[in-house]
This record gives C-alpha cells, sequence and structure tokens, in this order.
C-alpha cells in the first residue's frame, strides 16, 4: 500500500504542479502554502509514559531554540533590502522570531525506534518576514467592485528565487508594481502572493479565485519581473485593487 501512495504522490506532483519550497538546515519554506515547517528533537531517558510527555516538552524547546536564529536570518535577509540602520534591522528579526515562538503550533509528533521524540512545528511565513521598515501607501484592503477578474497570476517565463517581495518593471526598467503599493494589512497575510511551479488550476483557484488575470512576464533578474506596459495598462485597467489586497500568485514553468 505504501508503494501505491508514493507513485500517486509522485504523479500528481508531474501531473497538477509542483508546492515552491526551500530546505534550509531544518526548516522548510513553502512559497506555495506560505507556511513555515521546522522541528524539535529530544531524547527521554527511560520509555515511561511520563518521561515521553517530558521529552515532548523538551522536543518544543528545542524546535524553538532553533527557530529562533532561523527566523531571524530569514527575516533578515527578506527584509535587509529595505533599511540601512543594521541596528533597527536586528531588533525587528528579534522581534519577529519571538512572534513566530509564541504563535507557533505542532501538527505532528513522531516517536522513534530510539526512543526519540520529535515534534514537527509549522507557522505562517508573513509572521517571520513582515517588518514596520517596508513603508505600505496605504495600511488597509482596498474596496473592490464587481470585476471581470478574481486575482492576478504573472507567468515567468523561466525559473527564479522566491522572494517575499519582487518588483514588476516595464521595458524601460520603470517599477510598475513593488511591496509599498500593497496594503501593509494585505502583505502581513499573503506577502505578495503565493509562488507556483506549473500550478494546476485548483492551485490557483485556492490562491487567486476562480477568474485569474494572467499576465506574460520575462524574469529579468533577482526578484524582478518584466512585463510589457502597455499590456499591463490594459490588463490591470480596473484591477489595481487586487494587487493591492495580494490576491497574487506567480507561476513558474
Amino acid at each position: 500500500m505504501r508503494h501505491i501512495l508514493v507513485a500517486f504522490a509522485l504523479l500528481s506532483s508531474s501531473a497538477f504542479g509542483a508546492s515552491v519550497t526551500e530546505t534550509t538546515g531544518r526548516m522548510e519554506i513553502n512559497w506555495s502554502t506560505l507556511r513555515i515547517r521546522f522541528f524539535g528533537e529530544a531524547k527521554p531517558g527511560v520509555e515511561t509514559m511520563e518521561a515521553l510527555r517530558d521529552a515532548e516538552k523538551k522536543a518544543w524547546q528545542d524546535g524553538l531554540t532553533y527557530a529562533n536564529d532561523a527566523v531571524r536570518n530569514l527575516h533578515i535577509a527578506a527584509n535587509e533590502a529595505h533599511v540601512s540602520d543594521t541596528e533597527k534591522l536586528a531588533a525587528q528579526a528579534r522581534d519577529a522570531a519571538k512572534h513566530v515562538a509564541t504563535s507557533t503550533f505542532s501538527y505532528n509528533t513522531t516517536y522513534f525506534h530510539d526512543g526519540t521524540v520529535r515534534v514537527h512545528l509549522e507557522n505562517h511565513l508573513a509572521k517571520a518576514i513582515e517588518s514596520s521598515v517596508i513603508r505600505f501607501r496605504q495600511k488597509e484592503a482596498a474596496e473592490t467592485t464587481a470585476m471581470q477578474h478574481s486575482g492576478v497570476v504573472f507567468v515567468a517565463d523561466k525559473a527564479m528565487k522566491p522572494r517575499a517581495a519582487y518588483r514588476v518593471v516595464d521595458e524601460t526598467g520603470a517599477v510598475l508594481f513593488d511591496v509599498r503599493d500593497m496594503a501593509a494589512e494585505a502583505y502581513k497575510k499573503n506577502l505578495m502572493g503565493r509562488w507556483f511551479k506549473r500550478p494546476s488550476p485548483s492551485e490557483l483557484h485556492d490562491a487567486v479565485g476562480a477568474s485569474p488575470l494572467k499576465v506574460p512576464a520575462a524574469v529579468a533578474g533577482d526578484g524582478v519581473l518584466t512585463v510589457s506596459k502597455a499590456d499591463w495598462d490594459k490588463a490591470l485597467d480596473g484591477h489595481k485593487s487586487l494587487l493591492v489586497n495580494g490576491l497574487i500568485a506567480v507561476a513558474l514553468p
């Protein structure tokens, strides 16, 4: 039965797209679900129920201790382009680590044959990345009226490294859309959208609704997408609030 299930998982990934994930040490960053996962471990001295419960608590603490440094590094990497005050950035990274520590939850516990207890932990990626150093042009999400489209999908022409914040520019390099154009509350919830590799319609539906607007984009560098200015103006006419509200996905080939 196990072999059948594994084969189905691989077929599903190939046929219907795949999550965009990065793994560093114990931490997995899933840019498709905007979640971070990590784990902690401990080993009881004796195999009793009380010892296992104690080991589980220690595994929790081990995971949070690991995440403290991992989240700080993740926060700094995501925000160092927005601030030159390194002390302020370091302070905000420490705050982000505390925020993650106090809101993390466990989604599974594994008990190994050698007695090791592993607690699997999870949190929202935005909690590790959001920062007050970004100066948003508006705080609250924009009002939406009846629209033809439910979200925006940037269809990249080649692979690129996923990022919490990227720029969309025209042929001359002029910025058409960046993180500051979003509403602060939308960024805290969605960042600048979710990332997918060859996404299926159902995956896009979850991220950007049933009728997303698809915008072809050329990868022009690290964190830069280039689109035609004429196509941009025509496509986004009346739909800018979708960008402001973070109803965005990036589709990679």
